[in-house]
Order: C-alpha cells, then sequence, then structure tokens
C-alpha cells in the first residue's frame, strides 16, 4: 500500500506521538484562553490521531482497502495537516506582526473553509473504486483540481499579515520562516502535487 507501507510498529509509534502532541498541547489549552487558532489546531490533532487509524485496516478486497486508503491520503494530508499548519501560521503571524487577532482569525477561517471543501469532496474523484455514481468522478476531479488554492491562499495571507504589520518584529526567521513555508507547501503539495 503506497504511503502506508510502514511496519505496523512504525504505525503504532505515529499514533502515539500524535496523541502524546495532542495531549500535551490540549492540556496547555485548557490552562490558557479558547481562541479561534486554538480550536482550529485541537481540531486538526484531534483528525490526525483519528485519520491514521485508517492505515492499520487493510482488508482483502481491492475496492475496500483503496477507500480506506484514501481516507488516510486525502483526508489526511489535505484536511488535517492543513488544519495544523494553518493554526500554527496564525499563531506566528499573531505573535510576530502584530495584526488585529480578527484579521488573522478571518483569514484562518477562509483557509479552512477552503481546505475542507476541496478536500472532503476532492476525495469523491476516487469513489468509482467502490461503484459510486459518476457524478462523484466530475465532483471530485474538479474539487481535487481547486486543492493548490487553500495553499496559495495561506501564500496571499502571510504575504497580506507581514505587509500589514504594526511592529518589527527583532526575529527575522521567524517572518522568512512564514512566508517560506506558504511557499514552499503551495509548490510542493500544491503545483507538483497536482
Amino acid at each position: 500500500r503506497e504511503f502506508l507501507e510502514q511496519p505496523t510498529i512504525t504505525k503504532i509509534g505515529i499514533v502515539v506521538v500524535a496523541l502524546g502532541f495532542l495531549y500535551n498541547v490540549g492540556m496547555t489549552m485548557l490552562k490558557g484562553r479558547k481562541t479561534v487558532v486554538s480550536t482550529v489546531m485541537m481540531t486538526g490533532l484531534i483528525g490526525l490521531a483519528v485519520f491514521f487509524l485508517f492505515s492499520f485496516y487493510n482488508p482483502e478486497n481491492l475496492a475496500r482497502d483503496k477507500y480506506y486508503w484514501w481516507f488516510v491520503v486525502h483526508l489526511w494530508v489535505e484536511g488535517v495537516w492543513e488544519l495544523i499548519m494553518g493554526s500554527m501560521l496564525a499563531f506566528v503571524l499573531i505573535k510576530i506582526t502584530g495584526v488585529d487577532r480578527e484579521v488573522v482569525e478571518k483569514w484562518l477561517y477562509v483557509i479552512i473553509a477552503m481546505a475542507l471543501i476541496t478536500g472532503i469532496i476532492g476525495t469523491g474523484h476516487h469513489f468509482f473504486w467502490i461503484g459510486a455514481p459518476t457524478v462523484w468522478l466530475w465532483l471530485g476531479s474538479i474539487f481535487s483540481a481547486l486543492e493548490p488554492l487553500p495553499f496559495f491562499a495561506m501564500v496571499l495571507f502571510s504575504l497580506n499579515m507581514v505587509n500589514r504589520r504594526r511592529r518589527e518584529h527583532p526575529n527575522k526567521a521567524a517572518s522568512l520562516w512564514a512566508i517560506g513555508t506558504t511557499v514552499t507547501a503551495f509548490l510542493g503539495a500544491g503545483v507538483w502535487g497536482f
């Protein structure tokens, strides 16, 4: 199974690390203020642990195998990881730019909506394996082609926030990280992944 060929012990390790990270961030959030950024991060971390569990299920039936395989590949990579990346980016940009939290959160809402809509519906172009109606092939293909848009929105978001900053943060590396991460994610997962 492509992308899921790790030994079982490695898969268990991935889940344990994801649960440990979820516990650490979750306990920190309980003590702190509940914000949109932290809620998106927690949603992403829960999805990180849950959607990878489908990699343990390896049925002999090829149609069922491909169905659950795409749950991990599409929904884990193109849904959950974008939530985590978007929330981390929003947190860093709030801290280093001084832009209002409300402005950053509005951008985050748009990015996660685009990521989830394109990622979930984009999975539909793989439903031909289970005999779904052909409309899913068309819908899935169209939305799958739109999957680079959330990454492009992250590029615009990071550039916009850095340009609107109200203070010069002494840590230039953090600003470069914010912009560089979005550009490389757009090129790698968006353009070349298409």
